[in-house]
């Protein structure tokens, strides 16, 4: 395995009132050699401060460090029979990436270990998709499968496939309860597949939508995630795209 994929983050937040705000915008571009047996490299081409900016806990801190540790770019990920991916644990003795921790450190207050344990999450929660691990509905046969329906959520799984493919799609839509205003979970549900690619925002709902992109080899093409969640008190919209470059 020797393949290159753009990442790109967005993490959009309003809160009505007190008017806190968060706009990030976040982009990468990550290379994955697999040369031996349950060992990746995790190589960044481009964009590593931009992966730090986007890691919950880190935020703008990274912006912070010096131009130097932009050249970091090597993350060796084992795969342990028992544990799953992880970082290799000579990792942290690297020195490039020992120098980044601790200016961090130094900023924050923080410990090493825990922007250590930082890093390594976002590197691996990556990885897993790419590699396509953690998800048992790629099996799954053609077609739309209501999965959950109560009065106030509904989660459908539905499954495409083409010469170029299959596409697995999965929409988890719920109402916001407890409020006094009226909810427009109705007319989500109608619109629920269109609902994550537009700018509209359903009033009194959340939305949690997952797409994978496979090709005939069984490789991931592209990967899709859409959070969002709209009430009186708050406007939120999370999204994560990664997509194969070819």
């Amino acid at each position: 395995m020797n393949e290159n994929y753009h990442i790109e983050i967005k993490d959009k937040f309003m809160a009505f009132g007190d008017e806190a705000e968060r706009d990030m915008e976040c982009s990468f571009h990550i290379e994955i050699r697999n040369e031996e047996s349950r060992k990746y490299q995790v190589v960044f081409k481009s964009g590593f401060h931009s992966f730090l900016n986007s890691c919950l806990g880190i935020g703008e801190l990274a912006n912070m460090l010096p131009n130097c540790t932009k050249q970091l770019s090597e993350f060796l990920v084992i795969d342990e029979p028992e544990n799953g991916l992880v970082l290799a644990k000579n990792t942290l003795y690297n020195d490039a990436l020992l120098l980044i921790i601790e200016e961090l450190a130094r900023y924050s207050g923080k410990s090493v270990e825990t922007f250590f344990e930082l890093i390594q999450s976002q590197i691996l929660r990556d990885l897993n998709i790419i590699l396509l691990r953690d998800n048992h509905v790629f099996a799954q046969p053609v077609g739309e499968y209501l999965v959950f329906e109560s009065a106030n959520r509904e989660n459908i799984l539905r499954v495409k496939q083409d010469e170029q493919g299959k596409t697995i799609e999965a929409i988890d839509i719920k109402r916001l309860i407890g409020t006094v205003e009226d909810s427009e979970y109705e007319l989500l549900k109608h619109e629920r597949w269109l609902a994550q690619t537009g700018e509209r925002r359903y009033k009194n709902t959340g939305l949690s939508y997952t797409k994978y992109c496979i090709d005939g080899s069984e490789s991931l093409e592209l990967y899709e995630f859409v959070y969002q969640s709209v009430s009186s008190q708050q406007n939120k919209k999370l999204s994560r795209r990664i997509e194969r470059i070819k």
